[in-house]
């Protein structure tokens, strides 16, 4: 922590000056902002009332960007400079970066002090404008963990760009993760040329619109109940110039998937939890030999296990299958990660 003098931003130049020529300015730090104030880093030999006679403001101690330090890119690292080293390892998460926004995982012992997380986190990375933190459930209808803006501008909705395509969300009414960006792109290189795909809880879009972006002659289908998601998939099709490239079925899948009049070479069932639920009706359109990308949550331990049900569960539906893999795509909790279970039918 560093000493400074907290005053508005108007008297920047003047107080500056006066500092200056006092030998009271601490120029080994960084002048910082905390809305309409500044904080001036100051010596300890500053004398107080002098300073308090010719400015309004207050002295206080603040977290202020030292000149020589190198450049932090761990969030952890520069941590231990701002709050107590036993509360930095709370966060074992680390943080997720949607467009211009931030969200971090502020586990209940450190939320007092989430907003010098939250500041520290700016400072580090000057192409963020909002920092947020998660809720600490998924609530609604739609199963969409809000985030609450820590500091930044007072806004959930964003554009993130991904594998060469622009992303519009909003984080508080559609759920989107840039995590998952990397699996996105594992699923891309499988697909096999004038594949049909049909992608089932698509949400905004990112697997279709990656993939139509580097797959040209793919055939794409998307179905997502969610009004707010299916309007952010929309405006997507615009940003990207992709109108005519992805057909968006709004509705619930297990009414939607037995309407369509086509089999799919490769379905992707992205929500995990739930998707095993959806087996009946995907099976129903998936062609011989097709591939089904099914996500769910599960303890490492028990990856094969649950691979071992979803073929009893896919067989008992009358297909038969060919092969059957786990592949890690994310993390979840402690021990428990997300996994693409990869099938191949008969």
């Amino acid at each position: 922590m560093t000493r400074c003098f907290k005053t508005k931003k108007e008297n920047t130049q003047e107080l500056n000056k006066f500092l200056r020529s006092k030998s009271w300015f601490n120029d080994q730090f960084k002048i910082g902002h905390s809305g309409k104030y500044v904080l001036i880093p100051i010596t300890d030999k500053v004398k107080q009332k002098d300073l308090a006679n010719k400015f309004k403001g207050t002295i206080e101690e603040r977290n202020l960007i030292k000149i020589d330090d190198k450049k932090v890119e761990n969030l952890k690292e520069a941590l231990k400079k701002v709050i107590p080293a036993d509360k930095v390892e709370s966060i074992n998460r680390g943080f997720e970066v949607v467009g211009d926004i931030a969200v971090l995982e502020v586990p209940e012992e450190i939320v007092p002090l989430e907003k010098s997380i939250a500041w520290t986190l700016k400072r580090m990375k000057p192409s963020i404008n909002i920092v947020a933190k998660k809720a600490n459930k998924t609530n609604g209808k739609y199963r969409i963990r809000k985030i609450k803006v820590l500091v930044g501008e007072n806004r959930t909705e964003t554009i993130h760009k991904e594998s060469g395509v622009k992303i519009k969300t909003d984080l508080n009414k559609a759920y989107f993760s840039a995590r998952l960006g990397t699996e996105r792109l594992r699923i891309l290189k499988l697909i096999k040329p004038k594949e049909n795909i049909l992608v089932v809880f698509a949400g905004v879009g990112p697997y279709p619109l990656v993939i139509a972006k580097h797959k040209r002659n793919a055939k794409i289908t998307a179905i997502e109940w969610n009004p707010a998601a299916v309007r952010f998939f929309k405006e997507n099709l615009k940003l990207n110039k992709f109108e005519n490239r992805i057909n968006i079925i709004k509705g619930d899948a297990h009414i939607e998937i037995p309407k369509l009049k086509e089999k799919f070479d490769r379905i992707i069932m992205v929500l995990p939890g739930e998707s095993h639920k959806f087996l009946k009706e995907t099976l129903g359109v998936a062609k011989k030999s097709a591939i089904i990308h099914l996500y769910q949550f599960e303890h490492m331990d028990k990856v094969k296990e649950r691979g071992a049900e979803i073929k009893q569960m896919i067989e008992k539906l009358g297909k038969k299958v060919k092969s059957i893999k786990g592949v890690r795509s994310g993390y979840f909790a402690p021990k428990i990660n997300r996994y693409s279970y990869d099938i191949l039918l008969e």
